[in-house]
């Protein structure tokens, strides 16, 4: 039933080629797309997860319909059909705007060949002349995943830049991210709507309410080590890997990054985040702020600016991201969080791979508002407590 929901435009060029890959249902298709991303982890090999969209001349930007756009169009299609192999997936996208192919062990230089050849037959077509019009949005929309370690994903970044500025007529290339898997039906999209809205509003009330203490605590930050600034700044990695700034009180003395290498060798989380007991950079009125999680409180304007939520994984800083297995860096797929399971499951006494998976599981929930208010209940009990902290 969902493959007739798919445009007639994709429909006849399938039926016309009589392709003998199979084409998946939606569904299916995207439970194809997340077990070759599970297993592009283990294997370390790369796929391009590649979208066709069936609005033919909506992609194209140009005021009508025309003869030429059609050719046009069915030629580049039809050219990346011509490389499908018996072991690549072909199936239809959930939002019925057309189809999507998984071309496996594929990387950049598979779609830059694909790419010269529509150009070859477009120009033997007698049709180049009319890509001078550039089109809005390109034919097709790419992701590329290669199951690599964070820090060598990071390296493509620029190569990334370069295909998209010679290539956006055509393609545009993108890395794979989980969120780009997991098409949430409407239903959980509105919990995220309401999950926005609970932020808004909780976090407005809060900062009123605890004005006092934020007074407090500023007061005391600064009488505690005059020579630093009151709010430490630092840089954090949210969703899908994009920075931001976070904020917290200072905790530490200002010299406290300089001193981190020294202390390494010291880690206690047997991971890629730091973290000791009995911290020498910390000041002493710094260990209540980080007994009672009052260093966080800042963490309400990020919230109201969007870059983080009242639960999700915590964010982290970029030299742990590139240290990253590509598991790991599931739990960036979400908006970052003041409070998550592993927060209220035993705080820093957790080590590094406990972390990530009570973040990966988190998110498997797909934002459940009822889960998200007992975590919230159950973080005011660690709290106060202040069990796991340091």
């Amino acid at each position: 039933m969902e493959q007739e929901i798919s445009n007639p435009a994709i429909s006849n060029l399938l039926n016309e080629q009589k392709l003998k890959n199979i084409v998946y249902p939606a569904r299916l298709f995207r439970a194809r797309l997340n077990e070759e991303f599970l297993r592009a982890n283990r294997t370390r090999r790369p796929f391009l997860f590649i979208k066709i969209y069936s609005h033919q001349y909506d992609l194209f930007g140009w005021g009508r319909p025309s003869r030429t756009v059609e050719k046009t169009w069915r030629i580049s299609v039809l050219t990346m059909f011509s490389h499908l192999r018996f072991i690549d997936v072909l199936g239809y996208l959930s939002d019925g705007s057309g189809i999507g192919l998984i071309l496996l062990n594929s990387d950049m230089s598979t779609l830059e060949a694909i790419r010269k050849e529509i150009l070859h037959k477009l120009n033997d077509a007698g049709l180049i002349h009319d890509l001078r019009h550039k089109p809005k949005t390109p034919i097709f929309q790419a992701y590329l995943y290669t199951g690599l370690q964070e820090k060598d994903n990071l390296e493509l970044n620029e190569k990334l830049k370069e295909f998209n500025s010679t290539n956006g007529s055509f393609f545009t290339l993108n890395r794979l991210n989980l969120s780009d898997i997991w098409q949430h039906p409407h239903k959980i999209r509105y919990r995220h709507m309401i999950k926005r809205f609970v932020d808004l509003t909780a976090t407005s009330i809060a900062l009123v309410l605890l004005s006092p203490v934020f007074l407090f605590c500023a007061i005391a930050v600064k009488l505690s080590d005059p020579k630093g600034p009151v709010i430490f700044k630092q840089t954090r990695v949210g969703r899908d890997g994009k920075l931001f700034t976070m904020y917290k009180f200072r905790s530490m003395y200002v010299d406290a990054e300089e001193r981190k290498q020294q202390l390494m060798a010291k880690n206690e989380t047997g991971g890629k985040t730091f973290k000791m007991k009995n911290d020498p950079r910390i000041y002493p009125f710094g260990r209540v702020l980080r007994k009672f999680s009052l260093d966080e409180l800042p963490q309400f304007i990020n919230i109201l600016k969007g870059d983080m939520s009242i639960v999700g994984p915590r964010p982290p800083i970029p030299s742990e991201v590139a240290e990253y297995e590509p598991w790991h860096r599931m739990r960036l797929s979400v908006t970052p969080g003041l409070t998550c399971i592993w927060q209220v499951s035993g705080r820093s006494n957790i080590p590094f791979e406990g972390q990530m998976r009570l973040d990966n599981d988190y998110i498997r929930r797909d934002g459940k508002i009822g889960d998200d208010i007992k975590l919230i209940l159950k973080t005011f009990k660690v709290v106060f407590k202040g069990d796991g902290a340091y």
